[in-house]
């Protein structure tokens, strides 16, 4: 009997897609399914964020098979015209879980014919619809769990939730994130105090935590990008700069 205990992955399928396009290291990996939680408040730049990783060709360009915009502002938001003219088919004013059913089933169809199999999901601030306890919009908390399978293994994949209240999104798909996007324009105190609770022991302690926020601050439109599915996680600023684990950012003597 073999006496090597390693636990070993898991050999891929064979008809497994790969990597498609080179993306650079400091961005979300697509390729390993994302679920990107987006928060900050109105004016901010959240449309501009996620409306460049859909277009942006040094982000995500050309890089999903079929994009789903959920947004109440997708046809009357400039930030979002090229998108909504893009993708004008599947965009959406009003969530509903017809919606997310449609977009499951269609994954499983494309599954079934091969090949590749890539979407991105877009929830672009519908607190109303979505909220905290799951008694509203349960069909899109629950794909959150779920939305990784809906693509073969190496596929392109993101299901980005973005939001004006982090305190507002529901806590099963903060667990569930892969990564975060917070916006160095939080003002308030209660809200910063919920995101210091739920990241800062995973990014080296309070401290820590409000050192690279205060980063975050110094030029309006920046934003952390908590990167969580990272051995060992990592912050970036603005995709830009790392702060952690960095050696400033070291406890002062």
């Amino acid at each position: 009997m073999d006496k090597n205990l390693d636990i070993l992955p898991i050999q891929p399928i064979e008809n497994e897609s790969n990597q498609k396009k080179n993306i650079h290291p400091n961005l979300p990996d697509i390729y390993k399914a994302q679920l990107i939680v987006v928060a900050a408040p109105i004016r901010s730049g959240k449309s501009v964020m996620w409306n460049n990783m859909l277009l942006n060709p040094n982000f995500y360009a050309d890089c999903f098979t079929d994009c789903h915009i959920i947004s109440n502002t997708i046809f009357n938001d400039s930030s979002s015209r090229f998108a909504a003219e893009k993708w004008k088919n599947t965009c959406y004013e009003m969530y509903s879980d017809e919606v997310i059913t449609n977009i499951i089933k269609h994954q499983k169809e494309k599954k079934k014919r091969g090949g590749d199999t890539s979407f991105a999901l877009i929830l672009d601030d519908i607190c109303g619809d979505l909220n905290k306890h799951g008694r509203k919009g349960g069909k899109a908390i629950h794909f959150a769990t779920r939305f990784r399978h809906s693509v073969n293994r190496g596929d392109a994949c993101l299901m980005l939730y973005s939001n004006q209240k982090y305190n507002d999104i529901a806590t099963i798909i903060r667990n569930n994130a892969t990564g975060m996007l917070i916006s160095g324009n939080i003002k308030s105190r209660k809200e910063l105090q919920t995101i210091k609770d739920d990241l800062a022991d995973t990014f080296g302690g309070s401290e820590q935590f409000e050192k690279m926020f205060r980063r975050a601050r110094e030029k309006p439109y920046s934003w952390l990008y908590f990167r969580l599915d990272s051995t060992p996680p990592e912050v970036y600023l603005n995709f830009k700069e790392k702060l952690y684990p960095n050696a400033y950012l070291k406890p002062e003597k």
